[in-house]
């Protein structure tokens, strides 16, 4: 049982080439949902061309190693890069206790 009729077939075929305003408007259309517009769609064989989706961007921040450098500087520890080492941790302790 398909939720799709001949009319509505007829209607994804001639608005391709698809894409997620044309799939939204026809879902609106169908009382569909846009992701089986699309879906159908991709069955029939109908070219999508999918959003571009926006890289996600960095929160604003220091990074954990300069963290860990302002931590050793601040606590006179030698500079080196990586995680703390156990005698590192023990004057952390040691100094915020």
């Amino acid at each position: 049982m398909s939720n799709y009729t001949p009319k509505m077939i007829e209607q994804i075929k001639a608005a391709a080439p698809l894409n997620i305003e044309k799939a939204r408007a026809l879902a609106a259309d169908f009382g569909l949902s846009h992701r089986s517009v699309i879906s159908k769609a991709k069955h029939l064989d109908v070219e999508y061309t999918p959003a571009v989706r926006k890289a996600a961007s960095k929160p604003a921040g220091p990074t954990k190693a300069e963290t860990l450098a302002a931590i050793r500087k601040a606590l006179s520890l030698p500079e080196r890069s990586g995680d703390f080492t156990k005698a590192e941790l023990a004057v952390i302790a040691e100094n915020i206790g």
